[in-house]
Formats: structure tokens, sequence, C-alpha cells
């Protein structure tokens, strides 16, 4: 479903918010027993940067990125929180298996994902618009 937890990096402030994000009853109840595991995953496994030791390369919570698919063509969408989700205006969530794929990969990556109705999907990330660290903003 997703990239190798291997090839990911998460900042010490993501994998909290991750972790809080499965692990609180009232936002937890709400999400698949597939996302879950998948968010496990990448939280046991993903190392944990400093924010201050964020390259601009890497997609934290918060960045905006142009990805191109296989078909070639361009989505922009920001990775977001579950409650701002809204696939109509660009914003991902986290969650989501195409939010959890990216979360952590570097620009250039590959990224492999399964829709909710099973159909495989794949897309490089060409670009990181907006990263929060990289523009100062290490808060959100």
């Amino acid at each position: 479903m997703n990239a190798p937890t291997q090839d990911k990096l998460l900042t010490a402030l993501d994998h909290a918010r991750l972790l809080g994000l499965i692990t609180r009853p009232a936002s937890a109840a709400a999400l698949s027993r597939d996302a879950i595991d998948a968010a496990q995953e990448i939280l046991d496994s993903a190392p944990i940067i400093a924010i201050e030791d964020v390259t601009p390369d890497i997609v934290t919570m918060r960045s905006c990125l142009r990805l191109l698919n296989d078909d070639k063509s361009e989505m922009v969408i920001t990775l977001c929180y579950p409650a701002d989700a809204n696939l109509a205006q660009g914003q991902v969530s986290v969650l989501s298996p195409l939010g959890l794929s990216l979360l952590g990969s570097r620009q250039g990556q590959r990224v492999t994902w399964t829709a909710p109705n099973q159909t495989e999907h794949s897309a490089t990330i060409q670009e990181i618009v907006y990263q929060p660290e990289a523009a100062g903003d290490m808060t959100t």
C-alpha cells in the first residue's frame, strides 16, 4: 500500500500527531482497521528526526506536493489532517491510503497506494511546492 517504511523519515511532531490520531478514541473510532495498521507500521519503523533536521525534500504534514501519476496526469495536493480533508480542494488526509504513502517520503520518490475500491495507484513526487519546516513554520 505504501512506500517502504525504511524510505520514510518522520519529524518528531508528525510522529506525535499521527500517533494521537490513531490512539485517541474519538478519532480512532472513525478510522478503518487498515488505516490504523498502516499508520502504526509507519510509526513503528520510520526513523524520527528533529524538526530542525528536516530537509526540504521530505514530505511532512501540511506539505503541498505536485504528483505525476503513471498516466502522466498531474495532481497538486496538500497533506492534511482528517478533519480538513477535501479531495475536491486538493486536501488529502494523512490517514488516507494516498496520504500514508506520502508522509515521510522524498521528492523524486515513487509512491504506491491502494484506493478504497482496491484499485492500485502510483505516482512520483515531482515537487514539494511548500513544506512548512522549509518555510520556517515549525508549528503546523
